[in-house]
């Protein structure tokens, strides 16, 4: 349930994260950066790791001998990769073609597509890095070419990195968009409540499911299983016996899983924004305290706090009064997702929830919420848009990947425990609770996949406080079966760009690791998250 968009990882784990490409806010009089107004600028919503010395590890043979038969090397030819701010690179790319179903080996093939970055000044014994782009969805190619570069270019300088777009992605036969519905599937002129939207998202994923079949895409296919096979292939491709893996968000699940299938195969791993084998399905008590610890930065924001002075009790405030009476606005957009439309609460449960997910849009939450106890949603509007967009038009490969992986019956229970207690209720996972991956043709990959990943392979897990959708809780807890791991912890970075720019002393520390250098745990303490400045004001 996704679309494309510029942000390289703008495609986190939730259907409508990842429908908000570029939403221009545009609230008359209202100043959300100190010298811009709101109507100039568009904001990324994209929807929508202690100190044990770690030596080279050699790359010795694996100790039991590989019977599969040979593959042919990787097809590489020259390749320009054209940065938005940092000029042209020399490049090489890349093309391997794997079986579509790898247990069919004579069967359809995939195409698989990356670039391949030459390591300017090679380190011995140090194996090739593996970026593993996030979403599901995400491409790894052009994660490189933004504000990310610079930090890509610090690890290429000792190893050789390839950008990969994993099968279904990028350059990597993605499978068809699905066609927009005949007829609108919300109604805007009514309150849209859980179980409106929950009923319009199973019908049009369904509808979609079914034209996919009728253009002959494998949903299938579309496994993280599939994907940790693909990344073996590169290696025997490359004719390296290990590889080094590089994820982010869901990028890391995928190399967890790669990890435990191939797990002599792995020189090192580096985990940005960490999702475990068993962590499709969000933790809302993780939630409920990035809420609180927004809470506390909104009180010590001098103007912010003249808004909200008690942040949880105006989202609660806020939503019983939507509870009681709608609010009117107005979105641009085709019927069902734009026009006139009735803001109810859990239109606002959704928006607070994809908001929480990026230091950039949780600083939009006060103003939302005062906002709408002066009784204008002209802002939830401008968001929810957007939102409906991608819960009604869900994307093939990120559909099948999160359905495949699911979750175990004890996760199950955890997070219906809590969202029974949290202020936004079943708004964090929907609609994921409530899609069963049987129902469209998916494979579950079992709760085996799921269980806890053990490894001796040196491991350093990216975390941030502020990240509302790959929580640092969730490193501590794959941590456990690490011994040799090591945490990188940001003080008050969110997900997407801030685990990766919100510091410059990240580049450094993930090139260290990748050459194998000594590395300890640390805390980098990064920039506060400001507060937007109320309407009609601005900051001094």
């Amino acid at each position: 349930m996704s679309i494309r968009c510029r942000s390289a990882e703008c495609w986190c784990r939730w259907p409508i994260d990842r429908a908000i490409v570029w939403v221009v806010v545009a609230v008359w009089g209202m100043h959300i950066l100190p010298t811009f107004p709101i109507s100039a600028i568009g904001f990324i919503l994209a929807m929508v790791v202690t100190g044990l010395p770690v030596l080279p590890v050699p790359a010795v043979a694996m100790t039991q001998p590989d019977t599969r038969p040979s593959i042919s090397p990787i097809r590489f030819e020259p390749y320009q990769l054209v940065t938005r701010a940092h000029g042209t690179i020399d490049a090489e790319l890349g093309v391997l073609e794997v079986p579509r179903r790898h247990d069919q080996p004579d069967g359809p093939t995939q195409t698989l597509r990356m670039v391949r970055l030459r390591a300017v000044h090679p380190t011995a014994g140090a194996a090739p890095v593996i970026y593993l782009a996030g979403g599901p969805g995400g491409s790894g190619i052009d994660a490189a070419r933004g504000g990310r570069w610079p930090v890509f270019d610090a690890v290429r300088q000792h190893v050789d990195v390839i950008l990969l777009d994993q099968r279904g992605t990028g350059r990597s036969d993605p499978p068809p968009a699905c066609p927009r519905p005949g007829v609108a599937p919300l109604r805007n002129d009514s309150v849209m409540t859980e179980a409106h939207y929950l009923d319009a998202v199973r019908r049009e994923t369904m509808r979609c499911v079914t034209w996919w079949r009728s253009q002959g895409v494998d949903l299938g296919a579309y496994t993280t299983l599939e994907s940790a096979r693909d990344l073996d292939m590169i290696r025997r491709a490359l004719g390296v016996p290990r590889v080094n893996l590089w994820g982010m968000s869901y990028g890391t699940h995928l190399a967890l899983a790669t990890l435990r299938r191939f797990p002599r195969a792995i020189q090192r791993v580096v985990l940005m924004g960490t999702e475990g084998p068993d962590h499709t399905l969000k933790d809302p008590r993780d939630a409920d305290l990035l809420l609180r610890r927004l809470a506390e930065w909104t009180a010590r924001d001098t103007i912010a706090r003249t808004l909200t002075p008690d942040l949880e009790q105006a989202l609660r405030d806020a939503l019983r009064s939507l509870e009681a009476r709608p609010l009117p606005a107005m979105v641009p957009g085709p019927p069902g997702v734009g026009g006139p439309m009735m803001i109810g609460a859990f239109d606002l449960q959704l928006v607070v929830a994809v908001a929480l997910g990026r230091t950039q849009t949780a600083s939009l939450v006060p103003v939302m919420l005062a906002m709408v106890q002066q009784g204008d949603a002209s802002l939830v509007a401008q968001l929810i848009g957007g939102l409906r967009e991608g819960l009604l038009r869900p994307a093939a490969m990120s559909l099948a990947m999160d359905l495949a992986s699911g979750a175990t019956p004890a996760r199950r229970t955890l997070v219906m425990k809590g969202e029974q207690q949290s202020v936004l209720g079943r708004a964090l996972n929907f609609p994921w609770m409530a899609l069963n991956a049987a129902e469209y043709g998916v494979p579950d990959l079992g709760d085996a996949f799921r269980a806890p990943v053990r490894s001796d392979v040196p491991t350093l897990f990216v975390s941030g406080t502020m990240d509302g959708r790959t929580p640092p809780a969730n490193a501590d807890e794959v941590r456990r079966g690490f011994p040799h791991s090591f945490t990188l912890l940001l003080d008050g970075a969110g997900h997407d760009d801030d685990l990766w720019l919100a510091s410059p002393r990240i580049a450094p520390v993930l090139s260290r690791f990748f050459s194998g250098d000594r590395i300890s745990s640390e805390t980098i303490v990064t920039p506060l998250l400001r507060i937007p400045a109320p309407p009609g004001s601005a900051r001094d």
